[in-house]
C-alpha cells in the first residue's frame, strides 16, 4: 500500500506550497549519525512474520554483549540492531553467520544516506571447506583462486607458510545469498584434466535442498512444485 501510494504522489502535480523544500542541515542528521556508529540494519531470511519480543531475547541470549542491545523494526522484515558498545558490535560481525529459527540472519553496517526500503541486505560470510583437493593444492593461493569464484574473499585458513596439511582447505567468502549455494567447482591444476572439489558450508542454515537458495524451504520451491521431484541437493 505504501509503495501505491509514493507511486501516486509522483505523478501528481505539487502545489507552490508543497514544492517549497524543508532545508535540513547537519544538525538535522548528527544525533543519528553518532548513534549508528555502532548499530546494523539486520533482516532474517526467508521473509516471514516474526515476533520482534522473541527476536530480541533471542539474539540478547546468543550474542552474549558486554553492554545493553537495542533491536528496532525500522521496516518490514528490516530490524535496527544498536549495541551499547562498539566492541560488541565487532565481535558480532566477525563471529557470523547468525541464525534465527535456523534462518540466516543478515547484518549490514549502518548506512543513513538510504531509507530502509533502498538497504540491499544479501551479503553473508561463511566459512568453507575445499575437499578433495591433491596435497600440494593445500596453499594460500589456491584458496584465494577458488573462493574468489564464489565471491569476496574475506580470509584463507593458512599457517604462516601458506600452507594448510589438515584434512582441507578452509577459506571465509562473502557470499550473495540471492544466488544458489555453490556445491563445488572443477579446477585445472597446472595444465591436469579438470578435477572436482567439493565445498561444505559451516554453521549453513536451513535452505532449500533443491534449488540450493537460502530464502525459502524445499516445501515453497517454486522448482519443485512444477517437476514433483522431492530429491536432495548434493551435501553441502
Amino acid at each position: 500500500m505504501e509503495d501505491e501510494l509514493e507511486a501516486i504522489w509522483k505523478k501528481l502535480s505539487l502545489t507552490e506550497e508543497e514544492d517549497d523544500q524543508v532545508v535540513l542541515g547537519s544538525n538535522s542528521t548528527k544525533a543519528a549519525k553518532e548513534l549508528g556508529r555502532n548499530c546494523l540494519v539486520m533482516k532474517v531470511l526467508p521473509r516471514r512474520s516474526i515476533s520482534l519480543d522473541a527476536l530480541r531475547k533471542n539474539l540478547r541470549m546468543v550474542w552474549k554483549t558486554n553492554k545493553s542491545v537495542q533491536i528496532s523494526e525500522v521496516e518490514d522484515e528490516v530490524f535496527m540492531v544498536e549495541f551499547g558498545d562498539g566492541r560488541d558490535k565487532k565481535k558480532i560481525m566477525e563471529m557470523r553467520p547468525w541464525s534465527y529459527e535456523k534462518q540466516l540472519i543478515i547484518l549490514q553496517e549502518f548506512e543513513g544516506e538510504q531509507t530502509p526500503k533502498e538497504v540491499v541486505l544479501k551479503w553473508s560470510p561463511f566459512w568453507i571447506q575445499i575437499h578433495n583437493l591433491p596435497l600440494k593444492s593445500r596453499t594460500k593461493e589456491t584458496g584465494y583462486s577458488i573462493s574468489a569464484t564464489i565471491g569476496e574473499v574475506v580470509e584463507v585458513d593458512v599457517a604462516e607458510n601458506g600452507v594448510q596439511w589438515g584434512k582441507c582447505l578452509r577459506v571465509r567468502v562473502m557470499v550473495d545469498v540471492t544466488r544458489r549455494l555453490i556445491r563445488g567447482k572443477r579446477v585445472n591444476i597446472e595444465g591436469v584434466e579438470g578435477r572436482w572439489v567439493q565445498f561444505k558450508y559451516e554453521r549453513l542454515p536451513n535452505f532449500c535442498y533443491q534449488c540450493g537458495l537460502l530464502n525459502h524451504d524445499m516445501k515453497d520451491c517454486t522448482e519443485v512444485k512444477k517437476s514433483g521431484d522431492q530429491s536432495e541437493m548434493k551435501e553441502l
